[in-house]
């Protein structure tokens, strides 16, 4: 963990954002498999309590700092009590227009019957999308994509598959299209990312081709796509890692504020 620590530290020192102050970075992070550990039961999952502690020493020192996750707005605010720290549920997705949240009806109604034949299977409905979870079945993400297809087809709607898990929405939705809505308002000097999953990677994306200072940092797991952490800075191994990392910019944001 020392050699980790030591690489962790000398990325964040290299990087552009150390050299701008502060007050001028946004810190933008997702929760499961990033500030916590990815469970068999999302209800059980719990960031790690240093990645709180150094998001809590943060928000006074950083421009901003967001929470961007997939979980319902609700969820959000008992998993990550952190005041002053901006929680934005359901990926920043908007509010579906009549035609695309009546077409989620239907793919929900169709889904359910669906999953009610696949034992450790089950439908998460969100404001703006739908969450299909079968980390408890022995099914691979690709044989459910194949079963929910048919439900998908002609019905302007994108499955995203993630870990363990299938995200439904409308086309070209996500954290990127959320960031490139509110960031230019923000005008920050400067923005760091972290992700460890599917849906994390239009943020890599967005925030990979912005014109400040940023950094995106990917969050490692076996589970992870093998081309997911191409517009990344810099991979750290897990939620553990990604603390480590957190910790290393609460120490920064000290010292140069």
């Amino acid at each position: 963990m020392i050699q980790e620590t030591d690489r962790i530290t000398d990325a964040w020192l290299r990087s552009p954002l150390a050299r701008i102050q502060p007050g001028e970075v946004i810190l933008v992070t997702d929760f499961d498999g990033t500030l916590a550990e990815i469970v068999q039961d999302p209800a059980a999952a719990r960031a790690r309590p240093e990645a709180l502690e150094a998001l809590e020493q943060l928000v006074p020192l950083l421009a901003d700092v967001i929470v961007l996750s997939s979980r319902p707005p609700a969820q959000l605010e008992h998993l990550v009590p952190v005041p002053g720290a901006r929680l934005i549920g359901d990926s920043g997705l908007a509010i579906p227009r009549k035609a695309q949240r009546e077409a989620l009806d239907r793919f929900n109604a169709d889904a359910g019957k669906l999953l009610e034949r696949i034992p450790g299977s089950w439908l998460e409905v969100k404001p703006a999308s739908t969450a299909i979870h079968f980390r408890l079945t022995d099914l691979t993400g690709e044989q459910m994509l194949t079963l929910l297809q048919p439900l998908l087809d002609g019905a302007r709607l994108e499955a995203a598959l993630g870990r363990k898990v299938i995200e439904v929405h409308a086309p070209k939705a996500g954290k990127g299209s959320a960031m490139a809505a509110l960031l230019p308002g923000e005008d920050p000097g400067g923005v760091v990312c972290f992700g460890d999953d599917e849906n994390d990677r239009s943020l890599f994306e967005y925030v990979g081709g912005l014109d400040v200072p940023h950094m995106c940092v990917g969050v490692w797991s076996p589970e992870a796509p093998k081309d997911l952490f191409g517009r990344c800075d810099l991979v750290v191994q897990g939620p553990e890692g990604a603390a480590a990392l957190l910790q290393e910019i609460v120490e920064w944001a000290k010292q140069a504020s």
